[in-house]
């Protein structure tokens, strides 16, 4: 593919290529098929005459690709002249070699567009050609000039566009469309990610700089919120709710009790709701309205169970590390107490002390602050207490304004079996003891 011959002619800035490779494509879209043979080939550029069905590709030397531009096929100009019948040309060159081109049909022919060093070698050539196509081959004789029965700078005519050389390059169709739109699709979104982050960079250097923050200021800030969150519940807090649950109707027109829970919301006080079943066959929705207390709601639960929700009073007091105990008077003291009531309860679980768990706030950059020495450092660990409801009445004191009780529950049990610590209304009280490291 690299033994070409390129040839020029006085007066013609144009250069004919003999020497090129011709293959046969077939099927549609022919342009584009030559366009993918010639890559195949690895050639760096191709010629081809549209609808036809020969391709010519060469590798141009790199020292003649900045002539690309005027390189012409000799074959396929040939070929362009002789559309009818089967037509051999046997030409002389300058340098004294023999070039031989057939074409059929208008057609190169793909053993042909060669460059033979002696007449011996190109008779051959024409030899083989005699024989594959007989009577019906006419070959003509062309010498080095203008002579003979045709010229070779008349290839090149008035107009050779259609015969210059086409650079192989990269041809999307040859690529599957999906791939293509994809590769189109990640291109466009990395431009666009581009843009934008070249944008925000110039309106970044035109914003005014950010305000500092002070460190002390925003931990302030973030110890209040934990302050006004955490409600510390003193000794009667605990005993109203219990009090609550303990006054809750065991009957109310025809419907029993069977639970009860409550549990601290985000506003001051307990949201409660205890569940009535239907136990008496006349009871109805009605008999239980005409029954239960003013200021309920109710939520019917098909035919058989009712919940009724109310509210109870007692919402703590916000967090003061000063009247915290610490960690080491708590096990000392706090815990001492709870274990001298744990023969009346029939569970309770303390869990590990951790520190209590502060977002902490961030600089003008976004970078989180540190806490400063000032911070108080408070500690929580998981408290839950199960029992007999009266037992529930004999927690410690000690715990008053040093735990937040969370929620508080009952269970209504008619066939328990009595004991110390088993009743037929059975409570839970769960929390977080805080302390102060």
């Amino acid at each position: 593919m690299n033994d070409y011959v390129l040839l020029r002619f006085d007066g013609d800035e144009r250069v004919l290529v003999l020497g090129m490779r011709w293959h046969t494509i077939l099927g549609s879209r022919l342009d584009q098929r030559a366009r993918q043979k010639a890559r195949e080939v690895k050639a760096s550029h191709h010629a081809h005459a549209p609808g036809s069905e020969a391709v010519g590709v060469i590798r141009l030397n790199r020292a003649d690709r900045g002539l690309a531009e005027l390189l012409h096929s000799g074959a396929l100009a040939f070929a362009s002249d002789h559309r009818q019948g089967v037509v051999a040309l046997r030409a002389e060159l300058p340098d004294g070699r023999i070039w031989v081109v057939a074409a059929q049909g208008g057609k190169v022919l793909t053993h042909s567009d060669r460059v033979y060093d002696s007449a011996a070698d190109a008779q051959v050539a024409l030899d083989g050609l005699t024989a594959h196509h007989g009577d019906e081959l006419v070959i003509l004789d062309a010498a080095a000039g203008h002579s003979g029965e045709a010229a070779l700078p008349a290839l090149l005519g008035d107009v050779a566009t259609a015969y210059r050389l086409q650079p192989c390059g990269w041809s999307m169709p040859t690529i599957p469309r999906p791939l293509v739109v994809a590769a189109l699709g990640c291109a466009a979104a990395f431009l666009l990610r581009s843009g934008w982050d070249w944008y925000r960079h110039l309106d970044g250097a035109r914003a005014p700089a950010p305000v500092s923050i002070d460190p002390e200021a925003a931990w302030a800030q973030v110890y209040e919120t934990l302050r006004q969150r955490i409600r510390l519940h003193a000794e009667n807090d605990g005993l109203a709710v219990l009090d609550a649950l303990a006054e809750l109707p065991a009957e109310l027109g025809g419907w029993g009790l069977s639970s009860a829970q409550c549990t601290r919301g985000t506003e001051p006080g307990w949201a409660c709701r205890a569940r009535y079943d239907r136990v008496h066959r006349l009871a109805t929705n009605a008999s239980f309205l005409a029954a239960r207390p003013s200021g309920w709601s109710e939520t019917w639960q098909p035919l058989d169970t009712v919940v009724a929700r109310f509210a109870v009073a007692g919402g703590g007091q916000a967090l003061e590390p000063s009247r915290l105990r610490s960690r080491s008077e708590h096990d000392d003291k706090t815990i001492t107490a709870l274990q001298q009531v744990l023969p009346l309860m029939s569970g309770a679980t303390l869990g590990e002390t951790v520190p209590v768990r502060l977002e902490p706030p961030r600089d003008e950059y976004g970078v989180a602050l540190a806490a400063p020495p000032s911070m108080p450092a408070i500690s929580e660990r998981p408290l839950a207490l199960e029992g007999p409801l009266r037992s529930m009445f004999l927690i410690p004191g000690l715990l008053a304004n040093q735990i937040e009780w969370r929620a508080v529950s009952l269970n209504v049990d008619a066939a328990a079996e009595l004991s110390l610590n088993r009743s037929r209304l059975m409570a839970g009280m769960s929390g977080v003891l805080y302390a102060r490291d």
